[in-house]
């Protein structure tokens, strides 16, 4: 008699077994709606802009294969706009491999062309700025492939948090 089982424990782990699955997802939708696990801080060091400007509201055609860094100066690019190009400049080069998927350009409200002889790559643009939440005199602002801004960086931010930032979203992205 001890190979027998007690009457009732084949229905019980029949039981366990078709209500475990639902169960754990009961819980976990429960978990998720409620908000109770969702974290309160995020690791990206720039703003991340909702809801995202279109780059053809600056008046600029869209480039459906690279990521931008673009360096906005509406009063000119003055001794700020130039160190801002400086250091997005180095983060170009410190890109590495990934340098070829992102492109390097400045919008002010007036041509600025000899710039770009000082700043090899750099492409100068002008536009309008009344979509971008400007809230420096110089800003940078990321654009994905499909002419969305979607990240912009203020003077606190660091070259270091620039590059955390870009190198993130350019591994996990599937375009450009």
């Amino acid at each position: 008699m001890t190979g027998q089982p007690k009457p009732g424990y084949k229905s019980l782990q029949l039981w366990v077994i078709l209500l475990t699955p639902l169960v754990v997802i009961s819980l976990s939708t429960l978990l998720y709606y409620s908000g109770l696990l969702h974290p309160s801080t995020t690791t990206n060091h720039g703003e991340l802009l909702e809801p995202v400007v279109d780059i053809a509201d600056l008046g600029i055609e869209k480039d459906d294969s690279h990521w931008w860094l673009l360096t906005v100066a509406p009063d000119g690019c003055d001794q700020a706009c130039e160190e801002q190009l400086f250091w997005v400049q180095q983060i170009h080069i410190a890109l590495g491999r990934e340098s070829p998927r992102v492109r390097r350009r400045v919008l002010t409200i007036e041509d600025v062309g000899d710039l770009t002889d000082d700043y090899p790559g750099l492409e100068a643009l002008t536009g309008e700025f009344d979509a971008l939440p400007m809230d420096y005199p110089v800003q940078l602002f990321i654009a994905d492939p499909l002419g969305n801004i979607m990240m912009k960086f203020g003077t606190e931010n660091e070259y270091e948090e620039v590059m955390d930032d870009l190198k993130i979203l350019l591994d996990r992205s599937t375009i450009g």
